[in-house]
Order: C-alpha cells, then sequence, then structure tokens
C-alpha cells in the first residue's frame, strides 16, 4: 500500500464538505506463484498452502468524513482496461461491481468499515463517541474483477487501514487482522505481508495466516485476463478430484529457496518460472474455456513460463524484463480479446512506517479541514 493524505476537491455536497481533509491509499493486486490445496475443511473452505507476491497493478481508495452515518461509495471507472472487440466488451461483466454493502454480495469496501465500526463501538468507553462515523469512499478501479488478482481483498484491506486512520486516528495492525481473517481469506496479505522490501508471503489455513518471506528477485511479467471471469466456489468445487489423485501435496520448497538466494545469472528468472505451480488450474480450465485461451496466447511469446492466479481466470508468466512485457501487452489490447497488464512487484514501505510518516507530514505541514474552510469563509467574505 501507498498512504498519503488527501483533499476532498469537489464542491460542498449533502454528503462532504468542501476541502475537507481525508485519506488515499493506492493499493495492489497480487499474483499466486504457488498455490496448492491441502484439503476440505469442516467450515467448507479449504487449506490453502500458497506464496502471495505483490504487483504494481493497482487501484486506488479515497475516503472522507461525512456529515452523517451513512457510508457510501462512489465508482471511477476511467482508468479500468476494457476488451477491445465490441461484441465482447458487450457481454463483459468484469466492471459491474457493487456500490452498496448489503450483505454477503455487497463491495467488500464497505462490508470492511461496517464490521470495523462496529468494532470500534464495542471497544468505545461511551456510545456517544462513536457517533458521527459515516465516511464517503471513492474507489477507482484498475484491478478486474473475478481474476484472481485479489482486488476486492486488497480494497477491504486499505478501507480497513483507512477507516481506522479516519475514525480512530491511529493504526492498530492487531485489531485490523483480526477483522481482515473473518471478512476474507486474502485481505491478510495486504496487511501482513511485507518483508522488509516488497510484498512476499507464504500464507496458509484458508490464506489468512501470512509469513513474510524473503525476496530479492525483481519480478517482471504479464497478466492476460479474458472477458469471462471464474467463480472462486465454482472453481473449489471441482478441484476435489485432482486432490483424490494425487500422491501427496507439493511443497513450494524450491521456490522460496529461489526467491530468497537471487545470483546475478540470466537463467535466474527461467528457473523461477519452471518452478510456478496452481493446483486450481485444471479446475479454473473446467469452469471456462477462456483460462484454456488465455493460456494458449501466452504461448505464443518468449516468456519464461505461465501459471494462473488463484482462483482465475487471469493467467500470468513471467518476462526477462519490464519492457518484454509491455510490448507484449500492446500486442494482446490491439488484437482485442483480452485485457493485458504489465506488472514488476509491488514495493513500499511496511504499512506502519507509511502511517507514522503520514501522520509527521500531517502535524508539520497539511492543515486540518477546519483551517482549510476557514481560509475559503474569509476569502468568500473578502
Amino acid at each position: 500500500m501507498k498512504i498519503e493524505r488527501s483533499v476532498w476537491i469537489g464542491s460542498s455536497s449533502d454528503t462532504v464538505a468542501a476541502n475537507t481533509l481525508g485519506w488515499r491509499c493506492t493499493t495492489p493486486a497480487k499474483i499466486n506463484l504457488f498455490l496448492e490445496v491441502l484439503g476440505k475443511r469442516p467450515d467448507g473452505y479449504h487449506n490453502l498452502d500458497t506464496v502471495m507476491l505483490a504487483i504494481d497493478l493497482t487501484d486506488t481508495l479515497e475516503i472522507y468524513p461525512t456529515h452523517s452515518d451513512a457510508l457510501t461509495m462512489q465508482l471511477d471507472l476511467s482508468e479500468a482496461q476494457a476488451v477491445g472487440k465490441e461484441d465482447l466488451a458487450k457481454v463483459d461483466r468484469t466492471w459491474q461491481i457493487p456500490t452498496h454493502g448489503a450483505s454477503t454480495t455487497g463491495n467488500l469496501v464497505l462490508r470492511a468499515l461496517e464490521a470495523l465500526r462496529e468494532e470500534l463501538h464495542s471497544l468505545a468507553k461511551s456510545p456517544a463517541s462513536t457517533t458521527g462515523r459515516g465516511a464517503h469512499v471513492i474507489l477507482k478501479k484498475r484491478i478486474p474483477s473475478q481474476a484472481g488478482l485479489g482486488g476486492g481483498s486488497s480494497d477491504a484491506a486499505a478501507a480497513l487501514v483507512l477507516g481506522s486512520l479516519l475514525w480512530h486516528q491511529t493504526y492498530d495492525p492487531t485489531l485490523l487482522g483480526v477483522l481482515a481473517s473473518k471478512l476474507g481469506s486474502d485481505i491478510n496479505f495486504f496487511l501482513e505481508g511485507h518483508n522488509g522490501r516488497n510484498w512476499t508471503a507464504r500464507c496458509t489455513q484458508r490464506g489468512e495466516i501470512v509469513q513474510p518471506v524473503a525476496n530479492r528477485y525483481q519480478v517482471h511479467g504479464l497478466i492476460v485476463h479474458p472477458p469471462a471471469g471464474c467463480s472462486t466456489s465454482q472453481v473449489f468445487s471441482r478441484v476435489g478430484e485432482t486432490i483424490a489423485d494425487r500422491a501427496q501435496a507439493l511443497s513450494p520448497d524450491a521456490l522460496l529457496e529461489c526467491l530468497a538466494n537471487c545470483p546475478e545469472d540470466p537463467n535466474h528468472a527461467a528457473r523461477l518460472a519452471r518452478l510456478l505451480y496452481n493446483r486450481l488450474d485444471v479446475a479454473a480450465v473446467q469452469t471456462t474455456q477462456w483460462v484454456e485461451q488465455a493460456a494458449r496466447r501466452i504461448d505464443r511469446y518468449n516468456s519464461f513460463g505461465q501459471c494462473l492466479s488463484g482462483s482465475g481466470s487471469a493467467r500470468f508468466c513471467l518476462c526477462r524484463d519490464r519492457p518484454q512485457a509491455e510490448t507484449m501487452a500492446m500486442e494482446l489490447q490491439r488484437e482485442g480479446e483480452f485485457r493485458a497488464y504489465p506488472f514488476s512487484a509491488w514495493t513500499s514501505p511496511s504499512i506502519a512506517d507509511q502511517v507514522a510518516l503520514a501522520e509527521q507530514v500531517s502535524h508539520c505541514g497539511v492543515r486540518s479541514s477546519r483551517d482549510i474552510e476557514a481560509d475559503s469563509t474569509i476569502q468568500r467574505t473578502e
């Protein structure tokens, strides 16, 4: 994540006052370099062993306090990549993203904020101290949905952090970690996956147990996403056969060693690519033919190897450098059947370090919304 202060630049409305001070977060997608399904749990979920890497395909989330207790959302699709062919674009549901938080089908950002608000209310010494905890969210989407790239989970993690800063004026990683594990399987990675250099972690159980791992390799690659998504529940419902047929579960140990010990060797990327693995690949192919078609598109290029991300439908390949990935992306986008995103590993300081820096900047150089509004009033009076 990249966290910073922001100011509402729109005019005053029933929701947000002009020049209100808020928070902005640029939050990354993820790919699964390795994913093994260990078995089904009594609660219906599956235990996993996966290695996740955050990448620089990002969404942006802004949050502002409001006049009421309502939680509202504005969706910005101005930078959302569409498929080029008109007939495919008409049936593409990738960017049909809900802006309400009701029920389990609602937007995970609003559900995360509601869960945080309820938790802060339960912890408050006085119920009166929780009044006025409304928020207006602007979500700029670039990460496609139903792709296996963790966009919804990443946005929810950002919402938990920014909501805590807005309402609680502090960042409590323990509190947010507990809430994240209740909301979804990948959210904890985006809160806890920083290894001191980038965001790489081994995640187990449902994915909510996060252990950052060393990664000295600057990964570059390409994501290919078709105009049809994969339902996570459908993919997992089909994975049982591949689990039953295997002799034993695979381990990411060789891949982890490859990430941690990165020699000055031009063949290192090819070695890493050979270690990519996703147990859900076959099940995703059975869910939609687009997954196999994406694989065939990638096979046309001299990439180092490819893999499904999460439960799909996006696939990714590793490239020798960023320019190669960008060239491949432009060619695929011109053909019009797939979205294509060049990527590199996402690097940023830890969330705690960013929050501390943002608070220093706020105290030293950023005025409060009340001060800004006062200046505006003086100017209008003059």
